[in-house]
């Protein structure tokens, strides 16, 4: 099991920044060529393919808007076969451009944090069932399941959307031998965090967490990790998220 994903290609939308870079360089160091993803700034997805090369890694540059699914399949014929996608790619609900209308944030929010996900896996599903093989992370949020404030409602219905791509390509796809999953983080000590929050916010939104602590960045990419690789888990949902909720 534990060598199950080395030699396979991976790819991991979003990659450039964030977790997604941080998942990337786990993918990297377990012997994966990780095609590193990113839209709209290039230097930034080169930069990360240069670290993960020069770590050893193997990695190659896929500058692709994942919500576009002409764009997609077009760029996906010029790289290898994709065996692992991990769907991380999303716009940050506390951007929220000026002059957007409610609804149409609402459904920029959607078509990239969603549906770019459904375009991502329909796009890889037919080589990974041809090769009776794939692996599927769909990244979600606590935020699906917990009650939020108004303006994280369209982020928060983005992400339990997943979870319904999750077990309906889970059902259709486990016959090919692909394995489709979850991994729903709560809060993550990124440079997002602080830059939006101060120190002292931080501390006591962690008091109010049964661990007293987050996870960091490194540690949700370790969980995804352990998710590919176990080919027996498919249509579940590992939370991770310092036990700030418990899921029924």
């Amino acid at each position: 099991m534990a060598d199950c994903i080395q030699g396979k290609t991976a790819l991991v939308t979003g990659s450039s920044q964030g977790i997604g870079k941080r998942i990337a360089a786990a993918l990297a160091k377990q012997g994966c060529l990780v095609l590193v993803n990113g839209a709209h700034n290039p230097d930034k997805v080169r930069n990360v393919c240069e670290e993960l090369r020069a770590a050893g890694g193997k990695a190659e540059v896929f500058l692709c808007d994942i919500s576009s699914e002409n764009e997609l399949r077009e760029k996906l014929y010029g790289v290898p076969p994709v065996d692992i996608l991990v769907n991380n790619a999303r716009l940050d609900p506390y951007q929220r451009p000026d002059g957007l209308s409610d609804g149409e944030w609402f459904e920029r929010l959607l078509h990239v944090n969603l549906t770019g996900a459904y375009l991502a896996i329909l796009a890889v599903a037919e080589g990974m069932k041809e090769r009776r093989w794939g692996r599927i992370v769909n990244m979600s949020s606590v935020q699906a399941h917990a009650a939020v404030p108004p303006k994280m409602i369209p982020y928060a219905v983005s992400k339990l959307g997943l979870h319904a791509l999750t077990r309906g390509f889970a059902l259709e796809l486990g016959k090919y031998g692909i394995t489709v999953n979850t991994v729903a983080p709560g809060m993550v000590v990124t440079e997002n965090i602080h830059n939006r929050l101060t120190e002292e916010q931080i501390r006591q939104k962690l008091e109010t967490f049964p661990l007293h602590r987050a996870a960091d960045a490194d540690e949700v990419a370790e969980c995804v990790v352990n998710t590919l690789r176990c080919g027996a888990m498919t249509g579940e949902t590992v939370n991770l998220n310092s036990g700030f909720h418990f899921p029924a």
